[in-house]
């Protein structure tokens, strides 16, 4: 904690801290109407960045920050000055007098008090204003003389301002896209600790269906992960409770918080706690603290924190919501998917094997996590289109009359006009599309050949054609899996891309239960019937 020792007080005479008394605390001192202000005037004649005080060795010196109103020394217009005892300062309604008072010499002041610069509002701040705010305190700043030590330690300091307002802004362009929720919370955690970095713990809460709040993101600064890591209940309770960011530079030794069991248990320091709020309603918090050493967090600090909690609020806000929309409309289409199987009882579980075959052949093939989960939301939806065909073409035993096969194979085109108007399915449309494409590019709607189809569909059209053979059909008698395995290998480089055919190989000789790996590799010879494929999955 730095001491500064001053025998120069600002006495108020009038306006709006009419009555106090502040020591001049070195180097320098912001007056304003602004929250970053070390001297906050509640003053509509006051610019928000009005004037500076900057001591230097024995001179105090004032500079007025070209304000709307100016100021006056001694009655005389100023913009700057040397100030002597005896002065009086005008800013707006305030008269201030330069008081010389040796009583002061023995207290100790800190550039960012736990007591005076205790919370900020979440209502009263926003990253547009933050970036106001600091890019004026880099203009004062670029108008102030850095020769001295003090000087070069100030500028440095707003640079830094500067720089993680900068980082912030960079990080809500990828806030705002539409990621899922850990997703989001990963990116929030990582730029904090970038921006903060006087922080060694970080914890995101999330408020759940029960209304506790539940850490979804719990790391040191060295990215150790533990989501069981303690965060005051004080802290975060108060926050939460008065809508406002809390900080406390030495928080054991704060009125506010030196009761708490949390606090002096976790041997806390230094913490700071913005909670995450829109349209009044608390989504969860941030929690920053630092359990070695005291870290000095100032009001433009809670500010930063508290405009990037609001920003990742309306973000987290969204993604939820979407979330939600996405499982109504995953439920619905579920429906419409068993509503199909519906129509035909032997196709009844057809659905689900062909995305279980799709994501096996899918992992094989080294799909990322999220990949293999959004083919399985393809599968699941890939014969949707047979909800508009008739029932007694898609029961009808033996074989269709060229009409009828034309009319189901219209199912594909239907099924994707059914999606299409969906958003977050336009990326799987293709493949559902592509289910009946063919390496050899005989296949429909389009007749794409080899690579022209989507690897997404080529897999999901192995994975049909599949299941339709092995299960119990109006039109066929099921086959083997053996034999099955068979006809999909012998059909690779005409009907199927020869690399799902390897990864469905490697995927079925993996997990498959129902015969020997041995059987599967070398089946008799009378097992194995010329290729012909089931045409409808």
């Amino acid at each position: 904690m730095q001491d500064y020792l001053t025998d120069i007080i600002l006495n108020f005479r009038t306006g709006p801290l009419k009555g106090t008394t502040v020591p001049l605390t070195p180097p320098r001192m912001i007056i304003g109407r602004d929250l970053t202000c070390h001297l906050k005037l509640d003053d509509p004649k006051v610019s928000r960045i009005h004037a500076l005080l900057e001591v230097r060795g024995d001179e105090i010196i004032f500079r007025d920050n070209n304000s709307t109103n100016g100021s006056l020394l001694n009655g005389e217009p100023a913009q700057r000055a040397i100030l002597k005892p005896g002065d009086v300062l005008t800013i707006g309604l305030s008269e201030i007098h330069l008081l010389e008072n040796t009583d002061f010499r023995s207290i100790s002041f800190t550039t960012g008090e736990s007591v005076v610069h205790s919370s900020v509002d979440i209502a009263d701040v926003s990253l547009d204003s933050i970036a106001e705010k600091v890019t004026a305190l880099f203009e004062l700043d670029n108008r102030t003389n850095s020769d001295s030590a003090a000087g070069r330690l100030e500028l440095a300091k707003t640079r830094r301002l500067l720089d993680s307002v900068k980082a912030l802004f960079g990080v809500t362009t990828q806030m705002s896209r539409l990621l899922p929720v850990e997703e989001l919370v990963e990116v929030i955690g990582r730029s904090l600790f970038d921006v903060f970095d006087g922080a060694e713990n970080l914890v995101i809460l999330l408020r759940d269906e029960n209304e506790k709040f539940v850490p979804h993101f719990a790391s040191d600064r060295e990215g150790h992960r533990d989501l069981k890591t303690t965060v005051s209940t004080t802290v975060l309770s108060q926050a939460v409770a008065e809508r406002r960011t809390l900080i406390a530079n030495d928080a054991s030794h704060d009125a506010r918080f030196s009761a708490s069991d949390s606090i002096v248990g976790f041997k806390v320091k230094s913490v700071m706690c913005a909670p995450l709020v829109v349209a009044d309603k608390v989504l969860g918090a941030l929690y920053l603290d630092n359990r070695e050493e005291a870290v000095i967090y100032s009001t433009v600090d809670a500010e930063i924190v508290t405009a990037f909690a609001n920003q990742a609020a309306v973000a987290l806000d969204n993604c939820r919501l979407c979330d939600v929309l996405q499982e109504s409309y995953t439920q619905m289409l579920q429906s419409l998917v068993n509503a199909i199987e519906a129509k035909d009882p032997y196709t009844m579980g057809h659905t689900q094997r062909v995305k279980q075959h799709a994501m096996g052949i899918a992992a094989e093939l080294g799909f990322s996590a999220e990949h293999v989960a959004k083919l399985g939301m393809a599968a699941d939806l890939h014969d949707i289109g047979k909800i508009a065909i008739k029932d007694g073409i898609i029961n009808k035993p033996g074989s269709l009359t060229d009409t009828e096969y034309s009319n189901i194979k219209m199912h594909v085109e239907i099924g994707e006009r059914i999606l299409a108007p969906i958003l977050y399915l336009r990326d799987i449309l293709p493949w559902i599309r592509g289910h009946h494409e063919r390496w050899d590019g005989e296949g429909y709607p389009d007749g794409l050949k080899g690579e022209d189809c989507p690897i997404e569909g080529r897999i999901l059209a192995l994975a049909d054609a599949f299941d339709a053979m092995t299960s119990q059909r109006s039109y066929n008698k099921p086959v083997t899996p053996a034999e099955a395995l068979a006809r999909v290998k012998k059909a690779s480089g005409t009907h199927f891309d020869p690399d799902v055919v390897k990864a469905f190989e490697r995927y079925f000789l993996r997990t498959s239960s129902r015969m020997t790996a041995e059987e599967i590799r070398r089946p008799r010879a009378d097992t194995v019937p010329p290729v012909t494929l089931s045409g409808e999955g």
